[in-house]
């Protein structure tokens, strides 16, 4: 609520008990004149009594006053006391409105706690939400609403408030740990008293059906402990005794052949699997056929390269020129001493 703001109410009613005080003194006034037809023609009756406008009550002080003077310091007093009353109403309603400042639970309206309003909110629980600190006490929050913490980076929300939460919640949690220091500091201790678990969309993980993922860095999935305890070692082939049991049911198996045979060049024949065949069959491609670039012959030092000008034929055509250019010149000159 601004302090600024003007309360129509309150005016009204400051107001209005200034009107119904000049009125009294008007009514007061008549009835002790005994309603006389000198006051003039009375504005109303209601049950034969006679109403009068309010503001009469000033002309008939200016215009009688000498014929009963105390009577009219009496109206006078009636009609002064509106204002009186109206101020003291108005400065109660002021006093009034400025306790109920203290109450609003508007935007504006927001003040540190006392220690009464402190334990009647239920802050001071042994359980619930840390929201901070009380003297030597810490508030926490352990009802139905929910709890909002705003504020910058590095400004003390995991240190100050998630990880004193998650250190002394009693119940299960989900947290959203984007950059996984929660995890680090809180999973320890939280092993402790129930089962924890770390969803990672963006770790690698090898899934394999009906076992645990394993973990993989880089594809290395191979080096996890996980996954080596489940991989068993590799049979020892050495002498044993007939009496000696196998330790598995496979290590004394035959060998089984493939069923294609060995192809001439010594690779497997592709002609008995017509799911995997080799290269795309074709009616007028070969059996085999080497995808590779053709080779080029190598060039040799003195080869002549075609894209290199002829220079000997520049040159003899610009002699040319120029022999053609003198002859010229001595066939009109017939006295230069030249002998064509």
């Amino acid at each position: 609520m601004s302090g600024s703001r003007v309360l129509w109410g309150q005016v009204a009613l400051v107001l209005l008990i200034v009107f119904v005080a000049i009125w009294s003194a008007t009514e007061w006034t008549a009835w002790r004149l005994g309603f006389q037809a000198q006051l003039g023609v009375p504005w109303f009756l209601v049950a034969g009594w006679p109403f009068y406008y309010p503001p009469a009550f000033f002309w008939w002080w200016y215009f009688y006053d000498a014929y009963a003077p105390s009577i009219f310091v009496t109206g006078g007093y009636i009609a002064s006391s509106g204002g009186l009353i109206g101020s003291v109403v108005a400065i109660a309603l002021s006093i009034l409105r400025a306790r109920e400042a203290r109450n609003v639970a508007t935007y504006g309206s927001a003040r540190w706690a006392e220690v009464g309003e402190v334990k009647e909110a239920g802050l001071l629980d042994p359980d619930g939400v840390v929201l901070g600190r009380w003297d030597r006490d810490y508030l926490r929050h352990n009802g139905p609403e929910h709890v909002l913490c705003f504020a910058p980076t590095r400004s003390g929300k995991g240190v100050g408030l998630v990880v004193p939460t998650l250190l002394t919640w009693p119940g299960s949690t989900i947290v959203h740990d984007i950059k996984g220091e929660n995890w680090g500091l809180t999973a320890g201790f939280r092993a402790h008293h129930g089962r924890v678990l770390l969803f990672d969309p963006t770790d690698e993980l090898l899934l394999v059906a009906g076992v645990a993922p394993v973990r993989a860095k880089k594809a290395r999935y191979y080096e996890d402990a996980r996954f080596m305890e489940r991989v068993l070692p590799p049979p020892v082939i050495e002498t044993k005794p007939p009496s000696a049991l196998p330790s598995d049911d496979w290590s004394e198996l035959e060998t089984v052949a493939s069923p294609g045979g060995p192809a001439p060049d010594g690779g497997t024949s592709a002609d008995g699997d017509s799911a995997n065949a080799g290269i795309r069959r074709e009616p007028e491609l070969p059996e085999h056929e080497d995808v590779a670039p053709p080779e080029r012959p190598g060039v040799q030092e003195f080869d002549v390269l075609d894209d290199e000008p002829d220079v000997d034929a520049a040159k003899a055509r610009a002699i040319r020129q120029q022999v053609r250019f003198v002859a010229r010149q001595a066939t009109m000159d017939p006295a230069d001493g030249l002998d064509l």
